[in-house]
């Protein structure tokens, strides 16, 4: 019988990319897909269903994960199967649409309590890469978002426990997102306070998609993925490699605007400070080359503008 992953965040960009990749792997016949969303009849929603049409939604949000829980298995039972969740693909946000770190921990722990009192047999929970993948146990760092995190993957492990005893379960801590880059005023500026802050400081990147590849992975080698947390990354560039990337690919140097907005930036959002010059002083610390040993098709910068982005 296929075992069912109830997949939170599936209309957005990581859990949409978790999504897409257990849909379109050839083992996906062994999984029920349940994408939380917020608004079924939503056109991201639709999206969904139009591309993968044995996907089933489910109407709910991390405010309330036991109704949640008893939506995904109202959405099971209406499809002929009547069976527990075996997999759940956690990730909340810090900011917008009401988010704020109070509630990303809130969330991210309730689910972690509702997914073990369900008796789900595997959890990925998406975090954030802090400095290499034994530091980033003990490395809170001075980032907001970055710390709320941190307790969320120590909570995941103290409830689930270290081997996985109580439910198994695998973090996932990206890097940048390159998806984030995307065209338009607010990455000049991000882009220009990075240049400012960094210089010549590299700085890693992964494509959104290639978090959906690991999290899928972790999924289907739970053998091999149960209580392990890694860090994800496809690229390492200063600013001047990537300025470089951009214009092999589009002709232009990488967009940025006048350094003073990339500093009214700074100045104006402590949390985007904060991280950014942690990326000056500390930074990740993803093992790619190793990395790239376990996923071969791991994207580069340069692919991912070409290939990825909406810059050509």
């Amino acid at each position: 019988m296929p075992k069912p992953i109830l997949i939170t965040g599936a209309t957005g960009n990581q859990g949409g990319a978790v999504l897409r990749q257990l849909a379109t792997h050839p083992s996906s016949p062994q999984f029920t897909l349940l994408a939380v969303t917020r608004n079924p009849d939503s056109l991201s929603a639709e999206k969904i269903i139009n591309r993968h049409p044995a996907v089933k939604l489910v109407k709910g949000d991390l405010n309330n994960v036991a109704s949640l829980f008893a939506s995904a298995q109202q959405a099971l039972k209406e499809s002929g199967r009547d069976s527990k969740i075996w997999g759940v693909y956690s990730v909340q946000i810090p900011h917008g649409s009401g988010a704020t770190i109070p509630t990303e921990i809130q969330q991210g722990k309730a689910l972690i309590d509702e997914s073990i009192k369900h008796g789900v047999k595997h959890f990925v929970y998406s975090s954030v890469e802090r400095g290499g993948n034994e530091k980033s146990w003990h490395n809170k760092t001075p980032v907001p978002h970055f710390q709320s995190k941190y307790q969320i993957e120590h909570y995941l492990k103290a409830q689930a426990g270290p081997k996985g005893e109580k439910m198994g379960w695998t973090i996932l801590r990206p890097v940048a997102f390159m998806d984030n880059l995307a065209p338009g005023f607010p990455t000049k500026v991000f882009l220009a306070a990075l240049r400012d802050t960094l210089r010549e400081k590299p700085l890693q990147w992964i494509s959104v998609e290639d978090i959906g590849v690991f999290a899928a992975k972790a999924f289907r080698e739970t053998d091999v993925w149960n209580a392990r947390a890694e860090g994800l990354a496809g690229d390492e560039l200063t600013f001047e490699e990537m300025s470089g990337c951009f214009e092999r690919i589009t002709g232009y140097s990488a967009p940025v605007t006048y350094g003073m907005f990339g500093s009214a930036l700074l100045w104006a959002l402590t949390d985007v400070r904060v991280m950014i010059n942690w990326f000056k002083t500390d930074g990740y610390g993803v093992d790619i080359g190793r990395l790239r040993e376990e996923e071969k098709d791991l994207c580069d910068f340069e692919t991912w503008l070409k290939e990825r982005s909406g810059w050509v």
